[in-house]
């Protein structure tokens, strides 16, 4: 967790929030969010975002990710189904930039956490935006062994380039994650 970070995490449970706490200063002491649940299954969607302004850089300024999902008591504690986007833009510079006008080839990965669930994803849907999320724009997305790839339209202006995702596995669990400022064009 990033010290210069602020944000908050929420748990919602059919359209209702039942539980929310500040995600700050995460370094100096542990950030839960706790609920008392129902033990009847329903579904949920857990919201995580951070903000940050940091002098040393302007990429990943905002993050947010949200993962809806169906869960109900089990005789023992289990994870949830929850997994996360991963980015890998090849080809930028040692400052994290792309060439204005060019294409940047972004292989995307899904990570599950650690005993969760190992349900196949489905679908990966892409889109990137040059005005800090203002406009989104889709970009297709090719599968590989390993995840998806995409070709990203970069501007032909200095910028940036956000990016957000939207997967869903077999068990019709959902993780839409957005990253403002993903990378730099300049």
């Amino acid at each position: 967790m990033d010290d210069a970070a602020t944000g908050t995490a929420s748990l919602t449970r059919h359209g209702r929030t039942i539980a929310e706490t500040a995600r700050a200063g995460c370094l100096l002491k542990t950030c839960e969010l706790t609920a008392a649940l129902p033990s009847r299954r329903g579904q949920y969607t857990l919201t995580a975002s951070m903000r940050r302004q940091v002098p040393h850089t302007a990429l990943s300024s905002s993050v947010e990710s949200a993962w809806t999902f169906t869960s109900g008591r089990t005789s023992e504690a289990k994870p949830l189904p929850l997994f996360a986007v991963r980015y890998a833009p090849a080809g930028l510079d040692s400052f994290n930039r792309a060439r204005p006008g060019t294409v940047t080839r972004v292989p995307v990965r899904v990570e599950r956490n650690t005993g969760a669930s190992q349900a196949k994803v489905t679908s990966l849907r892409l889109e990137m935006s040059a005005d800090d999320g203002a406009n989104w724009l889709p970009v297709p997305t090719v599968p590989t062994g390993s995840g998806w790839t995409a070709a990203v339209p970069d501007p032909r202006t200095p910028g940036f380039v956000s990016l957000r995702a939207t997967a869903t596995d077999t068990l019709g669990t959902t993780a839409k994650q957005t990253v403002i400022r993903a990378y730099a064009v300049g």
